[in-house]
């Protein structure tokens, strides 16, 4: 065998290791690093799926769905099983235990055997059942209202599924305007830097005064402030709206979206109004609780009566667990009917008949909260879209304005402040534009959310897929 084969495929196998070992960690990092590209329907399917603090809203409708099945069980008859061991001598305990095992002799009548007798030992196996067969329909009423509370949490549920949607669009249309403002942040830098350093050149020659160059600088350090800020608020976004999303803060996600203005709804504010009133889960949830709540004060007053039912148990007495033994039964019917309780169950129907006019209440202030919030929705959108229309006016013009005033600055025409003024005013212009972009995105979608509209199959979510 060839030696020196062996030694150098060693020696690459180990290189390659080391390559390996060196070069993993790096391609992890930027696997780590790399923002995903999402639409807004794939961010908000992404996030309906991972999201666990939606997830809970789920788990508590499957709670519901759990307690109905525990109000539906008091249909059913009760069977329990019991294994005893006990080990005595008290002379009544011994004398009837002696019976039930069948091991009752005449030996057990003599008096000492009666007064002072042996500790006796016995194993007891016995099942017991019970069936309610009438309640004064206590358990129907249970079970009504856990059925409509059953239906209240599939709507709080979608409730839940809408309300996360309007945080993604939210979250996600302001990543969308931190990216452009720190574009627009980074563009006026870049300008103050240009326009600073020219003013130096001019300096130099003599022909600026020291206050204009001041002025300069002190301009660039306002929009490196600005662009800090730009910059940090925008990792903070990414961040939370990867939270929402279910994903690791460290994987941010890159929206694939671009602004744009969404229009106007054709429906009237009171078509809104009237859907919302129909339509919105929060609000139907509301009112099959007001219902629930009306079934378990007719429950608490079904206390009041009779109730009936059949009983029976079975049992086996031994010595030993399995030695020779006696065996028994007793079956029969109950009635019952509460004469005094010390007033417990006149308070519960109290508290009952409180937790109904607090349901009902609720969905009063409910009903009056949706209509609050389509109209708001609705004269924001409005809003937004008149302050997009003259943000976007403004834009242009401060642009122009811009490129005129550098021009005749340029030309010893006007002053430093006027063009800083410029500079200014046209970057407030453009993040001010895409702050109305934003505000009418999001004010379409809660619009939406307000009438139980805003699901992923909506088109303001579908729409915005397309960059």
């Amino acid at each position: 065998m060839n030696r020196g084969w062996i030694s150098n495929s060693a020696g690459m196998f180990v290189c390659a290791a080391i390559l390996f070992v060196a070069v993993a960690p790096l391609a992890r990092a930027q696997e780590k690093g790399a923002a995903q590209t999402l639409t807004l329907e794939q961010a908000v399917r992404m996030a309906l799926q991972q999201n666990p603090a939606f997830q809970t809203s789920a788990d508590e409708a499957e709670a519901t769905r759990a307690r109905l099945k525990q109000v539906q069980s008091a249909w059913y008859p009760r069977f329990d099983f019991h294994q005893d061991f006990t080990r005595g001598n008290n002379p009544v305990y011994v004398f009837g235990t002696k019976l039930t095992q069948r091991q009752f002799s005449a030996a057990d009548f003599a008096l000492n055997n009666l007064n002072t007798p042996t500790p006796l030992d016995n194993f007891q196996t016995k099942f017991d059942g019970q069936w309610r067969l009438f309640d004064s329909g206590q358990t129907l009423f249970h079970q009504r209202s856990a059925k409509r509370l059953v239906t209240a949490a599939d709507f709080e549920t979608e409730q839940a599924r809408q309300d996360l949607i309007l945080e993604i669009v939210k979250t996600y249309y302001g990543v969308l305007v931190l990216k452009e403002n720190t574009k627009a942040a980074d563009e006026a830098l870049k300008t103050a830097e240009s326009s600073a350093q020219r003013m130096e050149t001019m300096h130099k020659a003599g022909m600026l005064v020291d206050s204009d160059l001041l002025s300069a600088k002190v301009f660039v350090s306002q929009m490196k402030d600005r662009q800090i800020r730009a910059k940090n608020d925008l990792a903070l976004a990414e961040m939370q709206l990867a939270r929402e999303m279910g994903m690791s803060l460290d994987a941010p996600a890159e929206p694939a979206a671009t602004l744009a203005e969404p229009g106007m709804p054709s429906e009237s504010i009171e078509e809104w109004i009237h859907v919302a009133l129909e339509q919105r889960p929060g609000l139907r949830a509301a009112q099959l609780q007001e219902t629930a709540m009306g079934e378990e004060r007719r429950a608490a007053k079904a206390e009041f009566g009779p109730k009936i039912g059949l009983f029976g148990s079975a049992e086996r007495d031994a010595l030993t667990l399995g030695g020779p033994s006696g065996t028994n039964w007793t079956a029969g019917a109950r009635l019952d009917f509460n004469l005094f309780a010390g007033g417990a169950q006149k308070a519960r129907v109290a508290e009952a008949t409180a937790n109904a006019n607090k349901a009902k209440h609720n969905v009063e202030w409910f009903r009056s909260g949706v209509q609050m919030e389509v109209r708001k929705a609705y004269l924001d959108g409005n809003a937004a879209a008149q302050r997009a229309a003259s943000a976007r006016d403004a834009a242009e013009q401060a642009k122009e304005s811009l490129r005129i005033v550098q021009n005749r600055y340029e030309a010893g025409l006007t002053t430093v402040t006027e063009l800083l003024r410029s500079q200014t005013a046209q970057l407030d212009a453009t993040t001010g534009y895409l702050a109305a972009l934003q505000d009418w995105q999001v004010a379409r979608a809660q619009l939406e959310r307000a009438a139980g509209l805003l699901t992923p199959e909506s088109a303001l979510i579908t729409g915005a897929s397309k960059p």
